[in-house]
């Protein structure tokens, strides 16, 4: 794969785990507002969890076209 490929990959991993940690968890530690009955902090780990995954899974695809190898 080229180059831009690899530096979107790790741009997009370092932002997800930038907001997870400092500065993003900063932001976010508070209890209040619940969202679906979680502290925000709780769900802020895990919408970035979940965007994290959709881009390495978008990266898989496009990496490997998305079929089955054997």
């Amino acid at each position: 794969m080229n180059k831009t490929y690899h530096l979107l990959t790790a741009l997009h991993f370092a932002v997800c785990t930038l907001a997870m940690i400092w500065p993003g968890a900063l932001i976010a530690n508070r209890i209040e507002p619940t969202v679906l009955g979680l502290p925000f902090l709780f769900f802020w780990y895990a919408l970035w969890m979940l965007v994290l995954f959709a881009g390495m899974w978008v990266a898989f695809v496009v990496r490997h076209g998305g079929g089955r190898h054997e």
